[in-house]
């Protein structure tokens, strides 16, 4: 459970894998309690050693026997059968379990090319390349989408997203027709490539997926640009990097206004 306060004990954020990692983690510890409830009552209801159980996705059997009972039969007993157990389990198939690790780190290594206009400052990707390294992939079917997500909110922190106060505080940047989103046509095509080493910080062996999508494209793309601006002996320092702050280094720096 997680997201309402009124149901859920205190936390203190969402943030370093609070998703997989660590609730990944709890879930994984309570499913082994459910595992182990399940060999338990198979093993009763069987006339057999829990120990002997193998589970399967349809069935409870006993290993080396052709003796099974239907999963859905067996979950119906922890319901309708706890007499059959003669109070050696509690009724109902529910566990609950906690989980809270010293932390573990994903990694990744962001690649931008760009290319610079120096007589407008607009800055063109034309390619972007993401290594990833975020443990066991749980879920590969959407890992790459959660890089993508990841890598196209980098681009905006970078290139097009601000919010600006004016002095009174109030903010300027109040809608889509102030603040600038990218949009598909921004968004180049994301290269992905994945490695899997796996972390002993975590009961699941993954990390977290979602940060080195956001936290390494700012820094690649602006990294990028001022590799470009180079041969003019500038710099940008200050996210985003907007064609009018790119002009203004330009312009300070003594450069032609066509090249």
């Amino acid at each position: 459970m997680h997201g309402d306060t009124d149901r859920t004990p205190y936390g203190w954020g969402t943030f370093a894998s609070r998703s997989l990692v660590i609730a990944g983690g709890a879930t994984l510890l309570a499913a082994r309690k459910i595992r182990a409830k399940l060999a338990t009552m198979a093993g009763i209801l069987l006339e057999a050693s829990a120990d002997d159980i193998v589970l399967e996705a349809d069935a409870a059997r006993v290993a080396g026997t052709d003796r099974s009972i239907p999963m859905a039969v067996l979950a119906r007993s922890a319901y309708h059968q706890t007499h059959r157990f003669k109070g050696e389990l509690a009724p109902g198939i529910a566990e609950s379990a906690s989980y809270d690790p010293l932390g573990t780190f994903s990694n990744a290594c962001h690649v931008a090319v760009v290319e610079v206009d120096v007589e407008t400052g607009r800055v063109r990707l034309e390619k972007f390349l993401v290594c990833e390294d975020a443990g066991r992939l749980i879920n590969p079917m959407i890992a790459d989408g959660q890089i993508h997500g990841g890598v196209a909110q980098g681009i905006a922190n970078a290139l097009f997203e601000e919010i600006i106060y004016d002095e009174s505080g109030n903010i300027l940047t109040a809608s889509l027709a102030d603040y600038l989103p990218p949009t598909a046509r921004e968004i180049p095509q994301i290269e992905i490539h994945h490695l899997e080493t796996l972390t002993e910080a975590s009961i699941t062996k993954a990390k977290g997926l979602g940060e080195g999508g956001a936290i390494g494209a700012p820094a690649a793309v602006v990294n990028a640009i001022n590799d470009a601006l180079s041969p003019f002996g500038i710099s940008i320092d200050e996210f985003p990097a907007t064609p009018q702050r790119i002009r203004a280094a330009l312009c300070a720096a003594g450069a032609p206004s066509k090249t």
